[in-house]
């Protein structure tokens, strides 16, 4: 008998083995002990000891350290034990036998020649009533009591017969077959061993049964005394790698997919039955048997000697068809007993109802999710704001890679840089994908949804409440502050909004750890820096916002309590995250050691004083969404959990309000001007309110909760009726939104009205400069002044890469300039000061409702006289440069002398003129893959200048000049076939090398190994350790004559 922390119950156990009747009995028992920091606690264990040689003398007690497993302690016995011509009676600790129980198994092992003999176990508290009289199993393992739940005793299974296993709470076996056995599989530390050992016995030809007239009463208390030593997933794994393990090696691959389609069918099921849960684990289990292989493989080897018996004898032993299927037809059978129905354990009842009403409530969100996202995800998203196509014209997977793997930045205006991280994981995503751009970013879009939902069930995690952690996601994904970002293009923002509730999480979960391993920590560090690395690929806005966060968390924790040394912990862990997600981004994120640095992490380029308004960013919509005013409901919740929060919960309370009032609060002052440096857009700032408001739902619920289930009839329970009502008020506008099918996003955006403008003309190559409202442009953006900003492309559909965009080069500069002055109204001759900028059209998005700002800039370029204005419309004005000079072209002599120079009246005072284009294709400028012929002069190319530019004339490589004090020409007095390229650094690609084993470095810390560990590593033998035996270490059982 194993003995594991036995209650006041242990001695009615030692009564009922001195009570036996059965001569030559011998009693070995092995007393589990706690394992704390300094070693084995053994006074607990010793008590114990004491207790059972008390009342059984002769007892054989072993104290074992820690609890290394029943089936490995009962292993044990082979080695204590001498002989095999006796009897093992392997019981549980909390079993307690009749008198003539063991008598009545002996002599029916004898009887019948069986090996394997197990009694009829009642219920501890209500004998009355069955809990076991053997099982069966089908091939796909899963198991067929025989009985319903409590159902009663009525002598209705008195007879003897065949079982295919029997519990090891109580079973009767031979020594000889179990030493032949090798006992059981050590691999099993609880639950499950008493399958695979009776399946085992069936192979080598052995017979199991169950002698009901030999009867024993147990508690089954084991789950609720140890709940960290049992888990629904080591109980699906254990019975998925027996049933690998012992099904024929034919009929294995037939049954594991039969196991995983069930499974899989049994998950869906488990959302309207209650059993999610086990279903979700079973199928884990299932799948999991891939990464097993290996050890399947070897158990196989292990189990093969003992192969007796032929499959097909096996399978006459099983239950036909489905052992589930069966126990739900006998259930529906027993419920048409009124007396059977009634004796259904209420607590069993209500927590199949949490798991039921979750699974629903799962379901429906989202299914609500992907019917708001239905358009998007079969016509992909409107392409507005920063919702650019991943695939759109000459752009595909294998194009994206070559411009991530080339030393040009080619977006905007170009910059002899790296190119951004997210190019390069937007191609290795294709990749998995089969290279399906569209795809890739409808995932990414609607997938950010579910992402946010998932990590705030995460972040909730602290109150141990099934529907409190669910309502607190639903509530985060229902906030209308993720619709909104995919309704205005912003997906930075989305992508932000995601990742707030994980990074909250990862914080939490280093700051409550107590005594973490460093194996743990490093997990977390790394998780956080993964998180953060991926996110800042992508937006370099979330380096911001973390800081925000690192902050907030700190000063709302130390209010609530938490000592200094854990908010230094925290601190330093944050930090770490944020510097650390900068460097693995390298050598990219070298683009913002700038004097701007600031600015270019915030992503507005300084924009700020927006004047949005109090009112539309708490509502989280600012205030475009149907019925949005409802959202102030929610926030009563905050105002509820400070004042009904207790105990734990109040620091809980105090985080989410200082999420609440402070993020709201920063994001105002910025809306307003009043801060000394500009943050990111709202939509991402606000991401902290979110998680707040969240965090304040889930501690009313829990408050609630805890009310309810007391049945105290206090305030709290009054209170706790407001709250649904405010839930659903803040739901009810995201509601109306889901009928929209995308969000609400416009149906007019710029990029449409676009596909006028000529694609690679004859003319040559040129850029398109977008300008006006920061919000409606397609493309990264600069700043011209705190209402207009700019953005610049080469001509052809606009794709993602554009919103990446180098900020800070000459010609950008030089743009600036000329805009300005344009801006200003101090020149009438704006389309020559941009001319060697390779910029023919410039387009003034002005939607719904045109700004003051955007009026006045159509004005101002409509009174250019060297601009054409080519459309007007309502929303949208576009304007034709006539003075603009291909992005590559041939110089005039006048033109060529003037490139020379670098002062804006020069570029007014002359007209640049081209004598032709060269090398026109849909490539960008660093990828030109045609050649053309050449008659020799000065070409012009529209890039920054960098000396790694080479032009080749024939065989001849000609060395560039800076042009116009921005940028590059060519001065080619020789007649040949030109072909331009930019030759890239090879320590481009040893960065490229480093990054990539950086990346894959956090990946492998990061990952928990620990939940593989046991599936990938070898079968090792594993040793029980004695602490100490009150019969003597060295004292032996002789079972010669037992």
């Amino acid at each position: 008998m194993v003995v594991h922390e036995p209650g006041a119950w242990f001695d009615q156990v030692l009564a009922g083995l001195a009570s036996q009747d059965y001569p030559n009995l011998s009693s070995v028992f092995f007393v589990t002990t706690k394992m704390t920091d300094s070693g084995a606690e053994t006074t607990h264990a010793s008590a114990v000891a004491k207790s059972i040689n008390e009342i059984l003398p002769n007892a054989v007690v072993r104290i074992v350290e820690g609890n290394p497993g029943f089936g490995r302690l009962i292993n044990e016995l082979q080695r204590i034990v001498e002989g095999d011509k006796g009897l093992f009676c392997i019981m549980h600790d909390d079993v307690v036998l009749q008198a003539n129980t063991l008598r009545t198994l002996v002599e029916e092992l004898f009887i019948s020649n069986a090996a394997v003999v197990g009694p009829k176990l009642l219920q501890w508290e209500k004998p009355t009533l069955l809990q076991s009289v053997g099982f069966g199993i089908d091939r796909c393992g899963e198991i067929d009591p025989f009985i319903e739940q409590n159902e009663r005793d009525q002598e209705q299974h008195d007879a003897v017969r065949d079982v295919f296993f029997v519990s090891s709470a109580c079973m009767l076996v031979r020594s000889d077959l179990f030493r032949e056995l090798n006992g059981f599989n050590p691999d099993i530390s609880f639950f499950g061993e008493d399958l695979d050992f009776c399946w085992r016995a069936h192979l080598s030809g052995a017979r199991v049964l169950i002698s009901p007239t030999a009867v024993a009463r147990h508690l089954n208390s084991f789950e609720t005394r140890s709940p960290n030593l049992v888990s629904r997933a080591n109980i699906a794994q254990n019975r998925a790698r027996t049933v690998a393990t012992l099904t024929s090696r034919l009929g294995l691959p037939i049954v594991w997919l039969q196991m995983l389609l069930t499974s899989a069918i049994e998950t869906i099921l488990g959302v309207f039955t209650g059993t999610l849960r086990e279903s979700i684990a079973s199928f884990r289990a299932t799948v999991a048997l891939v990464v097993d292989t290996s050890y399947i493989w070897q158990r196989r080897q292990q189990v093969r000697p003992l192969r007796r018996v032929a499959a097909s004898e096996i399978a006459k032993l099983q239950v036909k068809g489905s052992a589930r299927l069966t126990r739900f037809i006998r259930h529906r059978r027993a419920l048409a007993s009124r007396e059977i129905a009634t004796l259904v354990e209420t607590k069993k009842r209500l927590r199949q109802s949490s798991s039921r009403t979750a699974g629903m409530t799962l379901l429906v969100v989202t299914v609500l999710i992907l019917i708001g996202s239905r358009e998007i995800i079969t016509d992909s998203s409107r392409v507005i704001g920063e919702m650019l196509p991943f695939e759109n014209g000459s752009v595909s997977s294998s194009s994206i890679l070559a411009n991530f793997l080339s030393g040009w930045w080619s977006s905007g205006f170009g910059e002899a840089s790296a190119n951004p991280t997210g190019l390069g994981l937007v191609a290795i995503a294709a990749f998995f994908l089969f290279g399906n751009l569209a795809l890739l970013q409808t995932l990414m879009i609607v997938g950010s949804l579910f992402v946010g939902l998932i990590g705030m069930w995460r972040l909730c995690a602290a109150f141990a409440n099934t529907r409190v952690r669910l309502g607190a996601a639903v509530v985060y994904s229902a906030l209308p502050l993720s619709y909104e970002a995919i309704a205005r293009g912003r997906f930075s923002a989305l992508l932000c909004i995601a990742a707030a509730p994980w990074l909250f999480d990862i914080l939490n979960r280093y700051q409550d750890g107590k005594d973490q391993s460093l194996v743990r920590k490093t997990q977390l560090v790394s998780g956080l820096l993964l998180i953060l690395g991926l996110v800042f690929a992508f937006t370099p806005s979330i380096a911001v916002l973390f800081l925000v966060i690192i902050c907030l968390w700190v000063f709302a924790s130390f209010l609530g309590g938490v000592s200094a040394r854990q908010l230094f912990g925290v601190s330093l862990v944050g930090l770490t995250g944020l510097i650390g997600s900068i460097f693995i981004n390298l050598p990219w994120s070298m683009h913002f050691v700038s004097g701007q640095w600031w600015q270019l992490l915030a992503g507005d380029q300084g924009v700020a004083d927006r004047k949005i308004g109090l009112g539309s960013l708490a509502r989280l919509d600012f205030g475009n969404m149907r019925g949005g005013f409802l959202v102030i409901a929610i926030y009563f919740c905050v105002l509820s959990a400070l004042i009904v929060a207790d105990g734990w919960r109040r620091l809980w309370a105090i985080r989410s309000s200082v999420l609440v009032v402070f993020g709201l609060l920063i994001v105002v002052l910025d809306d307003q001007g009043r801060l000394p440096f500009a943050l990111p857009e709202p939509a991402v700032m606000l991401a902290v309110v979110a998680c707040g408001l969240a965090l304040a739902v889930a501690t009313c619920l829990s408050v609630f909760a805890e009310t309810n289930l007391t049945k105290a009839s206090d305030w709290r329970r009054s209170l706790s009726l407001l709250m649904p009502l405010a839930v659903a008020m803040m739901i009810a506008p995201t509601l109306l939104s889901v009928l929209d099918g995308r969000w609400n996003q416009p149906e007019t955006v710029v990029p449409q009205l676009l596909e006028q403008l000529p694609d690679n003309p004859r003319e040559g190559n040129y850029r398109t400069l977008y300008i006006g409202d920061r919000d409606l442009l397609p493309v990264a953006t600069n700043s011209v002044n705190s209402e207009v900003a700019y953005g610049v492309a080469d001509d052809g559909a606009v794709n993602f890469s554009s919103i990446w965009a180098p900020q800070d080069t000459s010609m950008n500069l030089a743009a600036q300039n000329a805009l300005k002055s344009l801006v200003a109204n101090d020149t009438i001759r704006v389309g020559r000061l941009i001319s060697p900028l390779a910029i023919r059209f410039l387009v003034v998005p002005l939607g719904d409702s045109p700004s003051v700002a955007a009026s006045s800039l159509v004005e101002s370029l409509s009174n250019q006289l060297d601009l054409r204005r080519t459309y007007f419309a309502r929303d949208l004005v576009i304007f034709e440069n006539v003075t603009w000079l291909p992005i590559i072209s041939v110089l005039d002599e006048e033109s060529s002398v003037a490139s020379q120079q670098a002062s804006d009246f020069s570029l007014i005072s002359q007209e640049l003129k081209s004598q032709s284009a060269l090398l026109v294709d849909k490539n960008s400028v660093a990828n030109k893959k045609v050649r053309a012929k050449f008659a020799g002069g000065t070409i012009h190319v529209a890039v920054p200048f960098d000396s790694r530019w080479q032009l080749e004339v024939d065989a001849a490589q000609l060395v560039p000049r800076v042009a116009f004090g921005s940028s590059t020409a060519f001065d080619a007095p020789i007649a040949g076939i030109v072909a331009l390229r930019y030759q890239t650094s090879p320590l481009r690609y040893l960065y490229l090398s480093l990054q990539a084993i950086v990346w894959l470095c956090l990946m492998l810390l990061a990952a928990n190994f620990s939940r593989f560990r046991r599936r990938i590593q070898q079968i090792e033998p594993k040793e029980v350790t004695i602490l100490g035996s009150s019969a003597g270490p060295e004292q032996k059982i002789d079972m010669a004559w037992r």
